[in-house]
């Protein structure tokens, strides 16, 4: 491009933005002044908003105040080059993409400008058509940065949640083991007492009932010990192997038992290739959490389906219930340590944290989804090549 030269840029236009398409911020950075003219008007034309200045430093006060899409700078300049330019931009705004315009290019140059972070360089003089088609290629280029960038920003704001509830999960272990070993022996003795007590007054109905709901509250503070012991490091966890749909087959067996006649519906429907796949025996406290869980939200109503499946290299096991769901601003929570949905005296909050630590330490991971058909779906994880190493080759 030369000042005695200037193209027609009605003549020379190229792409222009869509009306539906937010105009680009577009500055352009150049020592000489026709330059810089010719530049805006090219870019105004296709609609774009544009800034001019005559220096790097002034360039970086622009980008420093506003978000700047796009950088459209000369290489030559004083008293900061357009390479110095770049490289204090990338630390700055490293969303903005930058161009280059220079009349002394080489291939030396272009390659280590391009290391520097420019995304094209363009050597002058060049018509409007071209200027303008990169200028389109940079902003899909800043869209993909934008986008990689959102990404980040919440896959970190995830791994920071992850992070505050393992510190918490780290913490109620430490504290767990040692409120068991100061509660169990002391509980087991009253719970004797009480026994033996019900077996005295057996004539005085007032004084069984008073027994009763002693017995049960001390059953309870006893199934919550129980809980933070497996919550603890120091819990031990059954590993021996067991095959999947006889571990699932008697999960819902004794569920069914223990809630009688409150108990809904429950059905397996295991893929024969995972059915016989060997899984650690804890699964099955797993399961059985996951089963009481749906029943709870189902009261007793529609029916309770375990499916196990083979999906690339995953074995899935899902608990699908037909209740109400969760709540949108409930589900994030329902991993948190004492987190519950349930009325006071009917949960601890623990199982579901519980659960999926357990399938971690099997190698696997949980979720839970809620679909907008209703019900909810709890979905175990496990890896195909450590439970079953050839079931990837017998599905393929």
């Amino acid at each position: 491009m030369s000042g005695s030269t200037r193209p027609d840029p009605l003549a020379t236009s190229g792409p222009a933005r869509t009306a539906d398409t937010a105009p680009a911020n577009v500055l352009v950075v150049d020592d000489k002044e026709i330059v810089r003219n010719f530049l805006c008007e090219v870019l105004e034309l296709a609609g774009h908003r544009v800034t001019v200045v005559e220096t790097g430093r002034d360039a970086l006060d622009v980008c420093h105040k506003g978000q700047v899409q796009v950088l459209v700078t000369d290489l030559r300049m004083e008293p900061m080059s357009g390479q110095e330019l770049i490289r204090r931009l990338k630390a700055h705004s490293p969303s903005t993409v930058p161009i280059v315009l220079t009349g002394y290019g080489s291939v030396e140059r272009t390659v280590e400008l391009m290391r520097l972070g420019a995304f094209d360089v363009l050597t002058k003089p060049c018509r409007a058509t071209e200027i303008l088609a990169t200028v389109e290629k940079a902003l899909a280029h800043h869209e993909a940065l934008d986008a990689n960038q959102d990404l980040r920003t919440r896959l970190e704001a995830q791994e920071g949640k992850r992070q505050q509830i393992q510190e918490k999960l780290a913490m109620i272990g430490k504290l767990a083991a040692g409120v068991a070993h100061e509660l169990n022996n002391p509980l087991d003795a009253t719970l004797r007492c009480v026994r033996l007590t019900k077996d005295r007054v057996k004539d005085d109905p007032e004084a069984s009932e008073y027994l009763d709901l002693a017995h049960a509250g001390l059953l309870r503070m006893a199934d919550i010990v129980q809980s933070l012991l497996t919550f603890s490091r120091e819990a031990a966890v059954e590993q021996a192997p067991q095959p999947l749909d006889e571990l699932v087959g008697e999960a819902i067996t004794g569920v069914a038992l223990a809630l009688d006649t409150a108990a809904p519906r429950m059905r397996q429907d295991i893929d024969t290739i995972v059915a016989g796949v060997h899984v650690p025996r804890g699964l099955h406290q797993v399961v059985t959490n996951l089963l009481r869980n749906a029943a709870d939200a189902c009261e007793g109503e529609g029916t309770i389906t375990v499916t196990g499946r083979l999906v690339d290299d995953e074995i899935l096991l899902e608990v699908t219930d037909l209740g109400p769901g969760i709540a949108e601003d409930v589900l994030p929570r329902v991993f948190e340590p004492f987190f519950t949905t349930k009325d006071p005296g009917k949960g601890t909050g623990l199982g579901l944290p519980i659960s999926a630590r357990l399938v971690e330490k099997f190698g696997g991971a949980m979720s839970i989804e809620c679909p907008a058909s209703g019900g909810t779906i709890v979905t175990v994880a496990l890896p195909a090549e450590r439970y079953g190493a050839d079931l990837v080759q017998e599905a393929s």
